[in-house]
């Protein structure tokens, strides 16, 4: 029988991004970003020198950085008009940092919170549950197909007939001993983090837990979800995994239950096309259906899941929502606003093809009066390691929370950090002459276009030159990293072949100039 997709399928959207956002920046072969040391940045960090300045003079008389550059050469034309924001400190320190897990004592918070007192169920049971309903719709859909075959390819079809016919004897076969509907009763929710190896053990056959175990057979796991009636549909999913990340994610609806039980941790990119995120102030709609799924899907308005408070009214919900489960005093607001948003229904009659318009706020770790400046791309490696294939994240960390009319509808913890030691308490950071001087060499060649054959070239704009914190570790680490001063140069890059990516155009570390690459994490 044909495996089942409805929880093992990522969105295509999620894939697409992720790809965008780490391929974006290149990393040459130059001494400015290889070889970068942990130690020597801290002996950097602490050392006086000439090219070493205080806080009050870190931007000499820049508030706005403008510049125009090209290279023929290389494919390029870069356009700078950008505000220059410096934190009001008076120092910026070095951190050292881990992974957090998500704990009970957090999880029993949030449910506290957003639940409304409702039962949550077993969702890795229930939600899994293939009624007779599903079954019949998939020897619908292969039945359909054969016909279409017959028709399209005649005699050529028929020698494909028979693997059809054995997936829907098959099918007929789990028809006969499928339930009716799924089964609330008896499989209530204990509220509490299991180890994954300990569920599909419980599990057996071929569910939810076993397909978990495959992504994450040593780490712990929460899915809970309500019952759905009167088309309130709510879901809770953790997970606390080495090499993919700890994230707790919350959806509610009234369409069906979002898929939330997604191991990759992505944060949203709130203003690329293929998140499947729009401003609300653009009519992106079309451009983002055909984009990640072609011309055939016609996408609709949830209008009864309206969104008609004022920003200031939702903003009031999120943040007193942040200060009940103890966040408010290491994250604060960062960036957000009204965004419509394609809702990933994966069971159900409305599946993907639904939008609804929604708050998206997103907060950010605040330290010392400076923000870890937000960038959409995880620490990436995957390939051989001696005889190990490895393949693991660092997720970026970020707190995201959308809101309607209803109330709280979504709430994103990513790959929380644990900050466990000071390293230095003072660094010595290069003026911003030093820094704009490596942007403007290094800029070209990260976004030098690859397709010669194309005429047309790559276009960047930056907007914004931010002094913040980044998280950096190194080359083969991810249990430790280091929080440290960057500059952040923001804005939009349109390559060759017309795609655009909008965020870090480049990161530069304040204290040594290297640049650092964030799909590599240094």
């Amino acid at each position: 029988m044909k495996k089942r997709l409805w929880y093992t399928r990522m969105g295509v959207g999620m894939i697409i991004a992720s790809m965008l956002l780490s391929g974006c920046q290149k990393n040459p072969d130059s001494s400015i970003v290889v070889n970068k040391d942990m130690d020597n940045l801290i002996e950097e960090a602490q050392k006086d020198g000439e090219s070493s300045v205080d806080m009050a003079n870190i931007a000499g008389a820049y508030e706005t950085y403008q510049t125009a550059l090209s290279d023929e050469s290389l494919g390029v034309t870069v356009n700078v008009d950008a505000k220059v924001d410096i934190p009001e400190v008076n120092q910026m320190s070095i951190f050292r940092v881990q992974q957090q897990k998500i704990s009970q004592e957090f999880l029993n918070k949030v449910i506290e919170e957003l639940s409304g007192g409702q039962t949550l169920y077993d969702a890795g049971v229930t939600l899994d549950t293939r009624t007779r309903k599903d079954v019949e719709e998939e020897i619908s859909g292969l039945k359909a197909e054969m016909e279409n075959m017959k028709a399209n390819y005649g005699d050529e079809a028929e020698k494909y007939m028979p693997d059809y016919q054995q997936d829907i004897d098959a099918l007929q076969s789990e028809y006969e001993n499928a339930p009716s509907e799924i089964v609330w009763e008896g499989n209530e929710s204990d509220g509490l983090l299991h180890s994954v190896a300990e569920m599909a053990e419980k599990e057996g056959g071929e569910g939810f837990y076993q397909w978990e175990y495959s992504l994450n057979p040593n780490g712990e796991v929460y899915y809970g979800a309500n019952n759905g009636e009167n088309d309130d549909y709510m879901s809770f999913f953790v997970q606390n995994n080495e090499e993919r990340g700890n994230c707790l994610r919350f959806r509610r609806g009234k369409h069906g239950y979002d898929f939330t039980a997604i191991a990759v941790v992505g944060s949203t990119a709130l203003d690329t096309i293929f998140s499947g995120i729009w401003p609300e102030d653009e009519d992106r709609a079309e451009e983002v259906v055909s984009a990640m799924y072609g011309d055939d899907v016609e996408l609709v308005e949830f209008t009864d899941e309206p969104t008609t408070i004022s920003e200031e009214e939702a903003r009031e919900a999120s943040d007193t929502f942040m200060k009940n489960v103890g966040l408010d005093s290491t994250y604060q607001y960062y960036e957000g606003g009204l965004y419509s948003e394609v809702r990933d229904i994966r069971k159900g009659e409305d599946t993907r093809e639904g939008y609804r318009k929604v708050y998206i706020f997103r907060y950010m770790r605040y330290v010392d009066g400076a923000f870890v400046t937000f960038d959409a791309t995880s620490k990436h490696e995957e390939g051989w390691n001696g005889d190990d294939y490895v393949k693991k994240d660092w997720p970026v960390e970020c707190v995201e929370i959308r809101v309607n009319d209803s109330g709280i509808v979504g709430f994103d913890y990513n790959a929380p950090l644990e900050v466990t030691e000071t390293v230095v308490d003072k660094s010595n950071l290069k003026s911003f002459d030093e820094i704009k001087n490596t942007f403007e060499k290094m800029v070209m060649i990260t976004n030098a276009k690859t397709d010669s054959e194309l005429d047309s070239g790559v276009t960047v704009q930056v907007n914004r030159a931010v002094l913040g914190y980044a998280r950096i570790s190194e080359a083969d680490s991810y249990d430790t990293g280091l929080l440290v001063p960057v500059w952040d140069f923001e804005g939009k890059v349109t390559d060759e072949y017309g795609s655009e990516y909008m965020g870090s155009v480049m990161t530069i570390n304040a204290i040594d100039g290297s640049i650092i690459d964030r799909s590599l994490g240094y």
